[in-house]
């Protein structure tokens, strides 16, 4: 009787086993979970034990209910065809700056994302008397800006460095 519950025992371990394997995204990257829904312009993944949310309509995700960093993903058409990711800085900048009581840009550097030419930002601001820190990556693709935004706060104890990397470097244009 106790092998009989000890094979059941197994059979079950191995059957919820196969049965998270057929729902994992074949896409996502070991331990990650897509962020984005299949009918995006981009593959967006975020560690497994990130919460994903879909809230708002925008893609987003952040770390815990007592961790607020969070990543998400918008999109914004440009106004002209020749437009450029400076174009849409200097407007976007502009605006932000209203947002915040203090808007200070620490750093703006050339860079890819997926393989496209990109930009990243990293400023901070602060916003109902919490200063956030804000690395925002943007890149031009089928005539829309796509930003990629992490906010956290400024005073954050906990480096997710690595995380942010991660998330990244798992970034694919469809």
């Amino acid at each position: 009787m106790l092998i009989k519950r000890i094979f059941a025992a197994v059979l079950a371990a191995a059957l919820m086993l196969c049965l998270a394997a057929c729902n994992k995204d074949p896409e996502a990257p070991d331990g990650m979970t897509r962020a984005s829904g299949e009918d995006a312009e981009y593959a967006l993944f975020v560690p497994d034990d990130w919460v994903l949310d879909r809230s708002d309509g925008v893609v987003a995700a952040y770390k815990s209910a007592s961790d607020p960093t969070s990543v998400s993903v918008m999109a914004w058409s440009m106004p002209y065809a020749d437009s450029t990711l400076d174009d849409w800085w200097k407007s976007y900048q502009t605006e932000f700056a209203l947002v915040f009581e203090d808007f200070t840009l620490e750093s703006s550097a050339t860079t890819l994302l997926d393989g496209e030419a990109a930009v990243l930002y990293v400023y901070t601001g602060t916003l109902g008397g919490t200063t956030y820190r804000y690395t925002q990556l943007a890149a031009l693709h089928h005539a829309a800006v796509y930003l990629m935004t992490v906010t956290e706060r400024a005073d954050a104890e906990v480096d997710h460095a690595e995380e942010i990397a991660q998330i990244r470097d798992a970034f694919r244009w469809k």
